[in-house]
């Protein structure tokens, strides 16, 4: 993650003694493999795949999957349909243990608590799940239970679970109350919660055939020989009939961390232009800004700076405006102050200006070609120039005003908005017959946890203040256990006047309640649109109740027509950056695309933040689109994926691009810690009052 190492090296530098640390992986964990997939029986067409050297084999009924033991199993994607939270629930499968099952044993599990089933031992069949509370009921094996198929049959009935092997049924043991869906998948052969990295057992030795999870009570009896009608009406049916192959993935097996800063095919992961630059050998600071005074400082132990090249440049929201070579001879560590022969520019309104100097390898070296950047930093210069008049639009017509039923509507000469009074949400911008967007701003606080944030090490050091069985033992458990992943809004009140100036002002309030019901966002937003088609949303964010100790962010996510593929900012880049990662991107003017910012991080996550902005436009190819600014320094990130898909993928397999585009507008987003460590409290978002102003205007070419 690279999270936090300005705040380490300044330790450093401050005591000079100190020892320092290591990057543990320098290449992150990945070996290629094939994308192996299984045919889903069942009406859902749930991603199933196979993992590891797991292959078909002959079955109880055609064929069946082999798992040795090892890193060997059944990965199922976590759809919709398998996150069971009903209160009946079915499973089914044909086995053929062998002696290492004894070790573990593992049959089908999401999680170690939502629902599984496994052997005991070379003594019991254990099947568990949790409503309330964690439920289990156990049968003996029978005698023939080694190197012979059997039936194995779970059911929950909404008062009871029982478990029967063979048609031989357990006792019956009383439970009520909707399953607790937690967040792990479906896997066949393992259990995704705690079988990682230091699992010490043989995970499953066992042919596995004719899968199904069903979530409701199924008759034993319909599942000895399964119709494909029966196989349809389930969240899940495998028949191991057939692998399909094709397509390639970086697999880190049953658990290896995936910490380093370089990915597998050796490509620079984004957080190492943050390591090179909190470690750089030259340090710049503004000194004097009128005498253009700089203060260096040499931080090498033998390199006199003269033998580097040091160049200059004068910026104007991103634009060159001088440059030059500065002569620099400066023995290893030693500061001195140097004049930079710049002017002064004629200061214009509303325009940054930057002072940008630049240390440059002169030859050509082993390890780098001849103007390699060695250190560099970019100093605000405090020359500004503030607006002094905003002019509305005189020439634009008048807006006309249309309500019907749920919808609430307004026109203007070349565009149209439509607001959804029932939910409160703005739902269509159409500009010259265009529609820009597929849902308007709506309050965000979650991310697809990073993979800093999904492993047990940083869980210790987390401020965690929540905790719930079943959510895990990592950073997100504070999250999930809050609710924090499956929010619910509810609209109060939308009203509608017009304006001073003929624009139109909308207001709407909403509650975004947590899954638990202790606790709320109360939200209020003011949206003020232009007879230009310009809109201004104020919002307000209020928590309310039982909260998280931090969040991963809080801002509003926009669902933008996915034709606006085209991304151009002001703000740090143009690599990928957090705020606790940020000083190692130049503050400039980028362009690039939503395609081009995917970060193919080997565990799904929240990727391609670029933090410090002043304004985002996000157009299609003929240069129609929107221009996003904020009131203050946003940070925003955009994504060919909706939110629930990166939540839930745990390979870049599972990303699947949808009919829009995720576009992230943070008032405040958390940093990404490191492995572990968790997030520095600096970093963290707190639940406390927001208040944000967004201009949002088209964009015509």
């Amino acid at each position: 993650g690279g999270g936090g190492l300005d705040d380490y090296w300044e330790a450093f530098y401050r005591h000079p003694r100190s020892m320092g640390g290591a990057i543990w992986d320098f290449v992150s964990t990945g070996i290629t493999e094939k994308i192996k997939t299984l045919k889903d029986g069942s009406e859902n067409n749930v991603q199933v795949n196979v993992m590891g050297r797991a292959k078909l084999v002959g079955g109880s009924d055609g064929k069946g999957i082999d798992l040795n033991g090892h890193d060997q199993w059944v990965e199922v994607y976590r759809d919709k349909t398998l996150e069971i939270d009903g209160n009946q629930l079915t499973l089914s499968l044909h086995v053929f243990p062998r002696s290492l099952s004894s070790s573990a044993g593992t049959l089908i599990t999401k999680g170690d608590w939502q629902f599984g089933l496994h052997q005991i031992r070379k003594d019991s069949l254990e099947f568990y799940i949790t409503t309330r509370l964690r439920k289990k009921v156990q049968i003996a094996l029978p005698g023939n239970w080694e190197n012979n198929w059997h039936r194995v049959v779970a059911q929950y009935d909404g008062a009871a679970i029982s478990l029967s092997v063979d048609g031989k049924k357990s006792i019956s043991v009383p439970v009520s109350g909707n399953i607790r869906n937690t967040p792990f998948p479906v896997n066949i052969g393992r259990n995704a919660e705690i079988h990682g990295q230091e699992t010490s057992v043989y995970i499953c030795d066992a042919i596995i055939d004719q899968v199904g999870i069903f979530a409701k009570d199924i008759s034993s009896g319909l599942l000895e020989n399964p119709t494909d009608l029966i196989k349809k009406q389930a969240a899940l049916w495998l028949d191991f009939e057939e692998i399909t192959v094709g397509g390639e993935f970086y697999s880190y097996g049953i658990g290896a961390r995936t910490y380093g800063a370089i990915w597998p095919d050796r490509r620079p992961q984004p957080e190492m232009w943050q390591i090179k630059k909190s470690a750089q050998p030259v340090s710049t600071k503004l000194f004097s800004a009128g005498k253009g005074e700089v203060e260096i400082t040499n931080r090498y132990l033998f390199t006199n700076l003269k033998e580097l090249q040091t160049e200059w440049i004068l910026q104007g929201d991103g634009e060159v405006l001088d440059r030059g070579v500065l002569p620099v001879n400066l023995e290893p560590q030693k500061t001195a102050v140097l004049t930079i022969p710049f002017r002064k520019p004629e200061i214009k309104e509303a325009v940054e200006y930057r002072l940008l100097v630049s240390y440059r390898q002169k030859g050509k070296t082993l390890w780098a070609e001849p103007g390699f950047e060695i250190a560099w930093d970019q100093m605000d210069l405090p020359w500004f120039k503030p607006v002094t008049e905003i002019t509305k639009a005189a020439t634009a017509s008048a807006l006309n005003v249309n309500e019907e039923k749920s919808r609430f509507g307004i026109e203007g000469s070349d565009f149209s908005y439509i607001f959804d009074t029932d939910k409160g949400i703005l739902i269509s911008m159409q500009v010259k017959g265009r529609e820009l967007i597929n849902k308007g701003a709506e309050l965000n606080v979650w991310r697809a946890p990073l993979a800093n944030e999904t492993d047990e090490w940083g869980f210790g050091s987390a401020n965690n203040k929540h905790f719930t069985d079943g959510y895990g033992h990592m950073v997100s458990t504070e999250w999930y256990s809050a609710g924090l992943d499956n929010l619910q809004t509810v609209k109060e009140s939308f009203t509608h006047r017009p304006g001073e100036d003929g624009e139109i002002i909308i207001e709407i309030r909403n509650s975004t309640l947590l899954a638990t019901k202790r606790g709320a966002f109360m939200n209020h937003y003011i949206y003020a649109i232009e007879k230009n088609g310009e809109m201004t949303i104020d919002h307000s964010v209020i928590p309310d109740g039982d909260m998280p100790s931090w969040l991963p962010r809080v801002g509003v996510e926009w669902i933008l027509d996915k034709s606006l593929a085209n991304v151009e900012w002001y703000g740090r880049g143009p690599q990928e950056n957090y705020p606790d990662r940020k000083s190692g991107y130049k503050t400039g003017i980028y362009k690039s695309t939503v395609t081009d910012m995917y970060e193919p991080y080997l565990i799904p996550q929240d990727y391609g933040l670029r933090t410090d902005n002043r304004w985002v436009r996000m157009t299609d190819e003929k240069g129609f689109g929107l221009e996003f600014k904020g009131d203050k320094l946003f940070n925003f990130s955009v994504h060919p994926y909706s939110q629930d898909n990166l939540t839930k993928a745990l390979y870049t397999y599972q990303l699947h691009p949808f009919d829009g585009i995720t576009f992230n507008f943070d008032y405040a987003t958390s940093g990404v810690g490191c492995t572990a460590v968790s997030v520095f409290t600096r970093y963290q978002v707190m639940p406390q009052r927001y208040d944000f102003r967004m201009t949002v205007r088209p964009v015509i070419p």
